[in-house]
C-alpha cells in the first residue's frame, strides 16, 4: 500500500513536470507556425506553401509531440511501479517471516524447539516466496533491458543535444526556457530508472539483515538452516540492467552525467 501510493503521487508529479515542459515546446511551436515555419524542420514530398498543407504538417507535429510525450509518462511511470513492486513484495516478505518467527517461539516457549507438518510447509512457502520474488524481478528485466537500453541511448543523446543548444541560446529568454525545460525532464527521466532500481538491489540485501534481527536460535535446526539459505542468496542482490552495458543504479547515473559532460565538452 505504502509502494503504491507512492507510485501514484510520483506518476501525477511526473506527468506534471512533462506538462510544464511540453506547454513550452508547444508555445515555442505554435509561434514557429504563426511566423510561417514548421514546429519541426522536414522533408514533404508536397509544396509547403499550401496553406492546407502547410497547417495540416504543423497541427500533426505539434499532437505527435504531445502525443509522444505523455506515451513517455505512462512508460517511465511503468517501469518504475514494476521495479518499486519488487521492493513492496520484499517488505512483505519479511513480515510475513517476521510474523511466522514470532509465532513459532512464543507458541514453542518453554518446549524444545520442533518442526511439525504444518511448520515445514509455512517455511515452505516462506522460501517459495523469496525465490518467485527473484523470478519476477527476472522476467521484468528480461522483458524491458532492450527497451530500457534504447530509451538510455536516446536520453543520453538528447541531453548532450539540449546542454549543446542551450550554451548557443543562452542569451534568448524563451528558447533558454524552452530547452532548460526539456533538459530538466531528460534528467528526471535517467534518473527515475536508475533511483528505483538502486532501490530494489538496497531493499534485497538488506532482506538478510532483517532474517538475523529476528530470534531464529529458538526456532528448530532444520529451519535455521533454510533461513541461511536465504541469507546466503541475499548476497547477490537484484539487479536491472541496460542491455548487458549498464547495471541501473545511482552510481551509474553518476557516470552517465560524467559522460554526457565529457560528451558536451567534446561538442563545444
Amino acid at each position: 500500500m505504502k509502494f503504491d501510493r507512492f507510485i501514484r503521487t510520483f506518476t501525477i508529479t511526473y506527468a506534471l513536470i512533462m506538462t510544464s515542459s511540453i506547454t513550452g515546446i508547444t508555445m515555442g511551436s505554435i509561434l514557429k507556425v504563426m511566423h510561417g515555419h514548421f514546429p519541426n524542420r522536414v522533408w514533404i514530398p508536397w509544396d509547403s506553401n499550401i496553406p492546407v498543407v502547410f497547417w495540416f504538417i504543423s497541427i500533426h507535429q505539434i499532437i505527435t509531440t504531445l502525443f509522444a510525450a505523455f506515451t513517455d509518462v505512462g512508460m517511465d511511470t511503468l517501469i518504475l511501479g514494476l521495479f518499486l513492486q519488487t521492493c513492496a513484495q520484499l517488505e512483505i516478505f519479511e513480515s510475513r517471516l517476521h510474523k511466522l518467527i514470532i509465532n513459532k517461539t512464543v507458541r514453542d516457549q518453554g518446549r524444545k524447539p520442533s518442526m511439525s507438518n504444518k511448520d515445514e510447509v509455512e517455511i515452505s512457502e516462506i522460501v517459495r516466496h523469496h525465490l518467485i520474488i527473484y523470478k519476477y524481478a527476472k522476467t521484468v528485466n528480461i522483458i524491458y533491458n532492450q527497451v530500457i537500453f534504447f530509451q538510455f541511448f536516446e536520453s543520453i543523446v538528447v541531453l548532450c543535444t539540449c546542454i549543446y543548444y542551450l550554451t548557443m541560446y543562452i542569451n534568448e529568454l524563451f528558447a533558454l526556457a524552452n530547452f532548460l525545460g526539456y533538459t530538466i525532464v531528460m534528467f528526471v527521466q535517467i534518473f527515475v530508472y536508475c533511483w528505483s532500481a538502486n532501490e530494489v538491489i538496497l531493499k534485497s540485501t538488506s532482506v538478510g539483515d532483517a532474517i538475523y534481527c529476528t530470534n531464529w536460535p529458538l526456532i528448530p535446526v532444520n529451519e535455521q538452516k533454510d533461513l541461511l539459505l536465504i541469507m546466503m542468496r541475499t548476497t547477490i542482490p537484484i539487479t536491472f540492467t541496460s542491455s548487458f552495458l549498464v547495471t541501473l543504479s545511482l552510481e551509474s547515473y553518476g557516470n552517465i552525467l560524467k559522460a554526457s559532460y565529457s560528451a558536451f565538452n567534446v561538442l563545444t
